[in-house]
């Protein structure tokens, strides 16, 4: 995320936009506020926003309609009209929309926001707007470089921070991912990837084993994710059997063996162990690439396709963004 911060001098309180490079954080001076007090809740509203967004972009369904709403907020600050009304983020249908970087960041739009830009002037509000826009525009570039499996040129571009621990809320550290997805790529990778692009694979393996698991919860089965082995442990009822005896059952794992190892390679394929019901004979153990949608449904069964609300489209996620936040 980016990170807002106030720095006092005299009379004027500045804000300062900062975020992680490759080697070197990277500051930017946003705009100025005669008092503190304002300037600091700005610089919290600006943060969490960020926070919220660059946690979104990598992990929640719901990242396209956040981002809309940001649009919106920018065009609302650039124009003349007024700014005590909240901007709407219409998140009905997407299945993360109860998370806690989505209903964390309704929230600051619904309340907060109107609250603290409302009382900005007209030169402080397009400030503001060309930081939201700037920032978005970093998120908009991170997904479409990033899946082709290349890092950013320049060492103060805003990729640098995409699939980062989060620094202001327990978003990324705690629970089971998507909250936690970050915190589960410094475990499950042995400690911080320095390349967005390689945290970026990671990544990948971590929305396909929570899709899974969903799939499989939704369709009447067991599942839950575990990071010590990372990966997801599925039971799945066979059609007009006992739900709990007659299932198969499904191991589908990060790293080939139990403990991770010393090298671990984000792009490897998963590694999905299949117990049939019935079967005598040892369990079949299959590689699947993480973005073959056909592989896992034909191996474990279409219930894998059939998950509930909206599901995370990269290809997609953010079509038209530059047109919008170019404003």
């Amino acid at each position: 995320m980016t990170s807002y911060s106030v720095l006092s001098s005299g009379t004027r309180n500045t804000i300062i936009a900062t975020w992680s490079g490759e080697t070197v954080d990277t500051s930017l001076t946003i705009t100025s506020l005669a008092e503190r007090y304002p300037a600091q809740a700005l610089a919290e509203l600006l943060t969490r926003l960020s926070e919220f967004s660059w946690d979104a972009a990598a992990f929640l369904d719901t990242a396209p309609a956040m981002e809309a709403a940001i649009v919106e907020l920018v065009q609302r600050l650039r124009s003349d009209g007024e700014l005590t009304e909240p901007v709407h983020v219409d998140v009905e249908g997407c299945r993360h929309a109860e998370r806690w970087s989505c209903a964390d960041f309704v929230e600051e739009l619904q309340s907060t926001a109107p609250r603290v830009l409302s009382a900005l002037t007209r030169a402080q509000r397009l400030a503001v707007a060309d930081e939201l826009a700037a920032d978005a525009a970093g998120r908009v570039e991170a997904l479409k470089l990033l899946p082709t499996g290349f890092d950013p040129e320049s060492d103060a571009s805003r990729i640098w921070q995409m699939c980062q621990v989060t620094r202001v809320t327990s978003s990324g550290i705690f629970g089971h991912p998507p909250n936690s997805s970050a915190g589960w790529i410094v475990q499950g990778w042995r400690g911080p990837e320095s390349s967005p692009a390689r945290r970026w694979g990671c990544r990948d393996k971590l929305v396909r084993l929570e899709q899974l698991t969903e799939a499989c919860l939704a369709n009447g089965g067991r599942g839950l994710m575990d990071d010590d082995p990372l990966g997801t442990h599925l039971v799945m009822p066979i059609p007009g059997g006992e739900p709990l005896s007659e299932a198969d059952i499904f191991d589908i794992r990060v790293h080939p063996s139990t403990r991770t190892p010393l090298e671990p390679d984000p792009f490897a394929p998963l590694y999905v162990t299949v117990r049939r019901h019935g079967s005598t004979g040892r369990p079949e153990a299959v590689e699947v690439a993480v973005d073959d949608d056909d592989a896992f449904a034909s191996l474990l069964g279409p219930w894998t396709t059939m998950v509930p609300g909206k599901v995370i489209s990269v290809a997609n996620l953010y079509k038209d963004g530059d047109d919008a936040l170019a404003g």
